[in-house]
Formats: structure tokens, sequence, C-alpha cells
């Protein structure tokens, strides 16, 4: 018997893809962890953007595919319909991340970055479209609005990521200065980083410890509207070079939200929680990291004001501070999140043994591969990233096959 969700062969369609694009994101890591593979600018990019984009916001995609049908009943059409959508964005994210990877190997001085990124855009805002039409027809949660200002933050990042896009392939912005191309192009990697994957982490750990309504979870709304504005903020603060002035305001923002989540979630993060939650310490083991992720944005955030971190002039003590900080984001903190849901979605609340495997090969992993970050110290990040990644890789194997099976709810 088939108990998954009715839009899950759509979603199937997006989860599968991310799977795969996470696997070069996975294989270069090791290398480059090990330090047997240096990888050049346009791969590392690459790298990243399929790590962040192949993975995390096409996961996202096809579990706001299941989020926004929960609890409701399908007709044909919106079957088909999120299936085409499904497929656009597996697409687009695809063609994306590959005009990363081939860099100069496309004739046109790199202006298949800028071109791949609006067709991903139009996507986006299709997405968008299916996702605003659904939200009409579907009780208002928390995890549901969290998770749509994600994507209208996505949005904003997009279009960041194009100015970016058409900067480095040396090309001018009719009406745009070059100060306030570089402006617009340097809030790229924070729009996605804060406003956008911060929201989607706090939606994820909703969603999983159990979505409630929004009317009558106030503070859950406030959450998520406050994150979403410290986003505006942060974005406005690079464009306008008012960095000194905001980034601080915005940092207290989104310590207030993540305290609230906490605060109202307690319950469910407490230690006796965590027995007999199955498939549900994946999101509890998110909100640790979450956690993390906190202090070590506080550290940049007030290195960047103090100007004792300068962007031009970067120390490998920097450099390994942001890398750091970005993995717990996406290790720690996104990636036991994703996970956590298509386990819950392939084989219910009941742990199969590859999650064991993953819950704790992610956490020890990613927290060795920081360490080393931080102190720029080798050895730990030679030890610890091939458990990391091996650990992703038997994950990634083992969902792979559970997805095209018949489901086996727990």
């Amino acid at each position: 018997m088939n108990d998954r969700p009715q839009a899950w062969p759509a979603a199937r369609i997006a989860l599968t893809g991310a799977l795969l694009l996470f696997t070069t994101t996975i294989v270069i890591g090791i290398l480059n962890g090990l330090d047997v593979f240096s990888p050049n600018h346009d791969v590392l990019i690459g790298h990243v953007h399929a790590g962040t984009l192949g993975w995390i916001t096409l996961s996202l995609s096809g579990m706001a595919m299941l989020l926004f049908t929960k609890d409701r009943v399908l007709g044909a059409d919106e079957l088909a319909g999120a299936r085409r959508v499904a497929m656009g964005m597996t697409a687009a994210i695809t063609l994306y991340v590959a005009a990363f990877y081939t860099a100069d190997a496309i004739p046109g001085d790199r202006i298949s970055r800028p071109i791949a990124g609006t067709i991903l855009l139009l996507v986006v805002v299709w997405f968008l479209g299916w996702m605003f039409r659904s939200q009409r027809v579907v009780p208002r949660t928390v995890a549901r609005l969290g998770l749509l200002l994600a994507f209208i933050s996505m949005l904003i990042g997009a279009v960041f990521g194009i100015v970016l896009g058409i900067a480095t392939s040396g090309r001018d912005i009719p009406g745009l200065s070059a100060d306030t191309t570089n402006a617009i192009a340097d809030a790229h990697p924070p729009a996605m980083v804060i406003g956008f994957l911060l929201l989607a982490a706090l939606a994820m750990i909703e969603w999983l410890l159990g979505d409630r309504d929004a009317a009558g979870n106030r503070a859950g709304v406030v959450q998520m509207w406050l994150v979403f504005a410290a986003g505006v903020v942060v974005n406005i603060a690079f464009v306008t070079k008012t960095d000194e002035q905001l980034l601080g305001p915005a940092n207290v923002a989104m310590i207030a939200a993540v305290i609230m989540l906490l605060v109202r979630r307690r319950a469910d993060l407490k230690p006796s929680a965590w027995k007999g939650a199955g498939t549900g310490v994946f999101p509890r083991m998110s909100a640790l990291f979450l956690i993390g992720y906190l202090v070590l944005l506080t550290v940049v955030v007030v290195r960047f004001v103090s100007g004792a971190m300068d962007i031009d002039a970067m120390t490998p003590q920097d450099d390994g501070l942001l890398i750091a900080f970005d993995h717990t984001m996406f290790i720690g903190v996104m990636t036991n999140a994703l996970f956590g849901a298509l386990a819950a979605n392939l084989h219910g609340k009941t742990t199969a043994v590859v999650d064991r495997i993953l819950l704790w090969g992610i956490s020890i992993g990613v927290t060795g591969f920081v360490v080393g970050l931080i102190t720029v110290e080798a050895v730990p990040k030679r030890i610890f990233t091939p458990i990391m990644g091996t650990t992703l890789l038997i994950g990634i194997a083992a969902y792979l096959m559970e997805t095209r099976k018949p489901a086996t709810m727990g």
C-alpha cells in the first residue's frame, strides 16, 4: 500500500534531481578536503551552486510541493501542473549549475551564467505562482508562511545573482553605475544564505516538529516575518553600502527569531523529547546546528562591522570562518532537515539504518570540518571531510533506491 502524499510523483522529480546534483558537490568536497585536488575558481563556484541550488533549493521545491498539497485532494490537472513545475525547476537549476561548471568551455565570455540565471528566475516566478495558488486552498500554517517567504527572498537573491553574473562577464548594465552594480553583486551571497536559507531552515524545522496553524500561533508568524525583514535589511545594507549601520540590527532580529523558535518549540527540543523521536531527531539536530550558525553569524557581523574583517583583504582565518559559517548552514542545518524530511516521507517515523548513519555521520563530520576551518588546521579537515562525504554518498544512494519503491510507512 502506498501511503505517500498525492503530490509525491511530482516532488520525486525535484528530489531525485537534487540528490544527483548533490553528488557532484560531495565528490569535489571530499577531494578538496583531503587536499588531493585543488579546484579552480569555476569548479569551486560550481561546487557551491550545486550544493545551494542543486541540492538545497531543488529539494526545498520538492518539499514545498508536499507541504502545500498536504490535507487536500488534488485533481488530475493539478497533479499534471505540479509535475510540470517540478520538471521546470529541475531543468532550470541543472542548467544553471552546468553553466558554472563549464565556465569558459561555452563561448561568450561567461554570458551563459546570467542567461541561465534569467531562465531560472522566470521558473522561480512560475513556482512562486504555484505556491500562492496552493496557499489559497490549504490552511495557513507557520511552516507554509516561512517557506513562502523563503522563496520570495530567493527570488530577490536570484536577481542579485544575475547582476553578479553580468558583472563577472565584463558587461555593463544600462542605467547602473559600476559601483551600484558591484554593490548589488556583493548582496547576492548574504541574500541567499541569510534571507533565503535561514527562513527555509526555520520553516523545515517547524514542519518536521509538527506544523501549527498560523491563526493560533502569532509568535510563530512574527518569527518568520522577523527573519524575512532581517533579510531585506541585509540586502539594503549591502546595496546601499550601509552595512556598518544596518547589519547589527538585522543580526539582532535574526537572533530574536531563532530564540522565539527555541522557546515556542522547547517541549519538542528538550532532551527527553529526543527519545523515541525516530526520524524526528533530524530536525532537532538541525535546531542545534542553527544555534551554532547564529553564533558564527554574530562573530562574522561583529568582525565585519568593526573593520576587523575586510572583504577585499581576507586573511586565511577570515576565509576559514566564512566557509565554516556557510557549511554550518548548508550541512549542519539544511542537510539534516532535508534528509529528515526525506526519511519521514519515505518510511515514516521509524528510523532505518541509513538514517542513523546519516544523522551521526553528518553531525560528527561537519562539526570536525568546521573546527578545522575555524582553526585553519588541515588535519581535522582531512579526517572529517571523508567521514561527512562518505556518509552523504551512502545516504544519497539509499534514498535514491527507496524513492523507486512503494511506501513502507512506520
